[in-house]
């Protein structure tokens, strides 16, 4: 809708006008960085009509100027084709269609007769703009670009033109291969001969690149090669892949080589060459992690990563094919958060023998870095999300970044001296031992991981060998089906009463599924402490309430806490010095509308000895944030209320006083220095980014996480206002429990327990204990208000004789990090 409005406040003046000024541009300089930035603030007129006022302009000028007039306009229509067929922004597939339309201009112009050289070239960039073609039948568009080749080879002949000529024939090649009509047979030996005769030309020694990629295009050939013996094509197959390899390096040539390497592990894996494949397959990962290098902001490399996540299923099974399962945690590890990992790193890294000083101008400097990243990639969401539908789009302006990178840089060659300090250096991936560092006598970790054919689970113990369980491929599905109807009673239109009333069997239905007493099987008996790292879907679901018997759920048999990845857990670990818990930042009912938190913060800002609480209309953003920013507390409670963004997490937010959201890309700026939990006891705190494949594992949790806090408590659903008071209650009670002195993690588990077993009598005694609070608390209400808390009680006593059972009401709360 938003497209045609724009289309129809244009008139064929303004199309005509935009032409002449993109034609002078051009005319004055061809280069594409010249005019790209011009064409990315008017991409409303890059569309069908463009095409249409180019060819009708074009057509009419021509047939009114003289031949040499007729030369230069040509000339500059088709370097206009080559720019707009290149151009990235807009709608690509109608770039090509006015590259197409240009190309056929010039060459009305450029005849075989009057300009054999310049036809020849522009038959060549015709031909490649219809390999490309996404309009139109791709069968058609491939015979028509095979004829253009086979046209300007009329031409550019191996004795007059060899280097032209033999670029034809490797685009030529690559036409043959993704030909559609004629025999295939036929097709790949055509495709095989013109890479042989590109070759004679295009040497490793004279073009090293051309050389390369011609053997990219012989090896793929011989892959699917239907003549001769499959062995043989196969090893020529292996053979050229190898020898493209010796250019298309990870380091020069990054995205060349993933290509390339990703094809030669996906060879050897099919034809089960474990140990080859695993070769290939490392190769391909070291270019993803150089590509992800050269990306500009956090959103570019997660799209690097997650268009190669392919090449970590496959090695991660390669190497458990090879029974080399701590190998294959490696490369699980180098596929999991790593924006997080890299901004953690790069956030706790500190020179040696600075003074205090120049660390908090060093830190202020890395954070505004940080900031500047975040936003890019915020901004980069947004206009993902937008495409091609805004009216006056804009490019990515990374001189920010530029700026305070090059400020950085400035200030560490100034004034650090420590020669083994960088920032920029490259964040090595967590090794085996490391990843087995964090487990003891009593402690397991459970490493979740699904790739596109299964779901896999590892067990890793102090000693002992790495136990793994692998789903076939039906429980993988099955699985799929159980989370897509989780996920659809959650957000049907009942207030998810089908859901609450389901989610016991739902949990049953994953523990089924995920086979989790076989999973259960593989850990030691020793074990007391499990902590789960889980994988993409499961990142939101329960794991420690599923059942593994009649009477008991997971977190009945072992003390759980929740990890991203083993390297955010290990960073996690390292930077976390405090152990003091006085100090308390609450956010109470900002909004006014949620019943009982007043009464929770009221009554849990009691234990600390010098709690400071912002309530209702106070809790403005303006109040908040520079508390945060400038806070040394122990402990930030919010009780708010929370909404995850799936379309954009980085707008995630908390909602403060008048609705304003504290967001994710906000949290991230943060530094929470003597931080030792937060409790986000708010609904949907703890969902993350689904869409990401590549499992950054960007949401809340992640934000406190990386501002500092080693703990974050957060919440999986939407929660029930009562019963999320009276957890949240005995989660400090507990936490202050000089007898106990347990972890966050333990004391989360023995809430749950104690309000998933609580009975009436029970309640009634918990109820007694507080009553001084709850009283203040009423008589602050209006009479209304009082009757409600009545009724709800009422209504809760009703639910005998544990009013708190089902897993809606304790479940919902995970505890992240140590």
């Amino acid at each position: 809708m938003n497209e045609q409005r724009a289309q129809a406040s244009l008139n064929p003046q303004d199309y005509l006008n935009f032409l002449m000024e993109t034609l002078q541009k051009i005319s004055e300089n061809p280069n594409p960085q010249v005019i790209y930035p011009f064409w990315a603030q008017n991409l409303d007129k890059l569309d069908y009509n463009l095409a249409q006022i180019l060819d009708s302009w074009a057509r009419e000028t021509l047939t009114k100027v003289n031949s040499k007039q007729a030369y230069s306009i040509a000339a500059v229509i088709f370097y206009f084709s080559e720019s707009i067929q290149q151009f990235p922004l807009g709608d690509i597939a109608v770039n090509q269609e006015i590259a197409i339309t240009g190309y056929e201009i010039a060459l009305t112009i450029f005849t075989f007769d009057a300009f054999p050289q310049q036809w020849a070239m522009t038959q060549n960039s015709l031909a490649g703009a219809y390999s490309d073609r996404i309009k139109g039948d791709k069968a058609e568009n491939l015979e028509k670009a095979i004829t253009a080749y086979q046209e300007a080879l009329k031409v550019l002949t191996f004795d007059a033109f060899p280097q032209q000529w033999a670029m034809i024939q490797n685009n030529l090649a690559s036409a043959y291969l993704d030909r559609i009509r004629g025999q295939k047979a036929d097709n790949l030996e055509i495709a095989i001969a013109a890479c042989q005769e590109a070759l004679k030309v295009y040497t490793f020694d004279a073009f090293p690149q051309q050389w390369a990629n011609t053997q990219n295009n012989l090896a793929i050939a011989y892959l699917f090669r239907i003549r001769g013996e499959r062995a043989d094509n196969l090893e020529r197959a292996i053979a050229a892949y190898n020898e493209a390899l010796k250019v298309r390096t990870f380091d020069a040539f990054p995205q060349d080589c993933l290509q390339t390497a990703r094809n030669l592990g996906n060879l050897h894996y099919n034809e089960e060459q474990w140990q080859p494949a695993t070769e290939a397959y490392h190769i391909a990962i070291e270019a993803v992690e150089n590509a992800r290098l050269e990306a500009l902001n956090p959103q570019s490399r997660q799209e690097v990563l997650s268009n190669a996540i392919d090449v970590f299923h496959r090695i991660v099974q390669t190497h458990l094919n090879l029974n080399q399962p701590e190998k294959a945690l490696e490369y699980i590890e180098r596929s999991k958060g790593r924006n997080l990992v890299e901004l953690i790193t790069q956030k706790n890294l500190h020179p040696q023998g600075v003074s205090q000083e120049i660390i908090a101008q060093l830190n202020e400097l890395k954070q505004k870095v940080v900031n500047e990243q975040i936003r890019l990639q915020h901004q980069s969401i947004n206009q993902n999300l937008i495409g091609s539908y805004i009216l006056n789009p804009y490019v990515q302006d990374h001189s920010y970044l530029e700026e305070y990178q090059q400020d950085l840089d400035n200030f560490i060659a100034r004034e650090i001296k420590d020669t083994l300090f960088s920032l920029t250096q490259k964040v090595e991936p967590i090794a085996f031992t490391e990843i087995q560092a964090l487990t003891d006598a009593e402690t397991c970790l459970l490493q979740w991981y699904i790739t596109g054919e299964k779901i896999l689970a590892f067990v890793v113990s102090a000693e002992g060998e790495v136990k793994v369980w692998q789903s076939s491929e039906d429980d993988k599905n099955q699985f799929l089906d159980t989370f897509n109807n989780y996920r659809q009673l959650y957000y049907s239109e009942n207030d998810k009463k089908e859901w609450k009333n389901q989610l016991s069997n739902l949990l049953q239905n994953f523990a089924d599924v995920l086979h989790i007493n076989d999973i259960l099987a593989l850990i030691p008996n020793t074990c007391k402490r499990l902590i789960i790292i889980p994988h993409y879907f499961l990142h939101i679901l329960p794991i420690h309430a599923f059942p593994i018997n009649k009477n008991q759920i997971l977190q009945d048999k072992y003390n759980i806490q929740y990890a991203p990845s083993c390297q955010i857990l290990q960073k996690i670990s390292q930077s976390f010095h405090h152990s003091d818990f006085n100090k308390l930042f609450a956010i109470q009912n900002p909004t006014k509308d949620l019943f009982y938190t007043d009464l929770e913060v009221n009554i849990l800002s009691t234990f600390f000895t010098e709690p400071q609480v912002i309530a209702q209309d106070n809790a403005t953003k303006n109040a908040v944030l520079p508390h945060l920013k400038s806070s040394d507390n122990h402990c930030y409670h919010f009780s708010c209320h929370g909404g995850f963004n799936p379309a954009n997490p980085l707008q995630s937010a908390l909602f403060l006083a008048n609705k304003e959201p504290l967001t994710l890309g906000e949290i991230f700026e943060l530094r929470l220095h003597k931080c030792r939990l937060v409790t986000l006891s708010a609904c949907e705190t703890s969902l993350i980014d689904l869409n990401s494949i590549s499992d950054e594992y960007i949401g809340l949790p992640s934000g406190f996480l990386f501002a500092g806090s080693p703990s974050v408590v957060s919440s999986l659903w939407t929660v029930n206002d009562l019963s999320t008071s009276f957890l949240m209650i005995k989660l400090y009670e507990i936490l202050f429990d000089e007898n106990q002195q347990v972890s966050v993690p333990v004391a989360l588990k023995t809430a749950q327990n104690w309000l998933q077993n609580l009975t009436i009598e029970e309640l009634d005694k918990f109820l007694e204990q507080y009553q001084p609070q709850i009283d203040k608390h009423l008589a602050q209400l209006r009479p209304g208000q009082r009757l409600r808390y009545e009724q709800s009680l009422k209504q809760i006593k009703q639910r005998q004789p544990h009013p708190f059972i089902s897993p809606y009401y304790w479940a919902g709360f995970i505890a992240t990090g140590i």
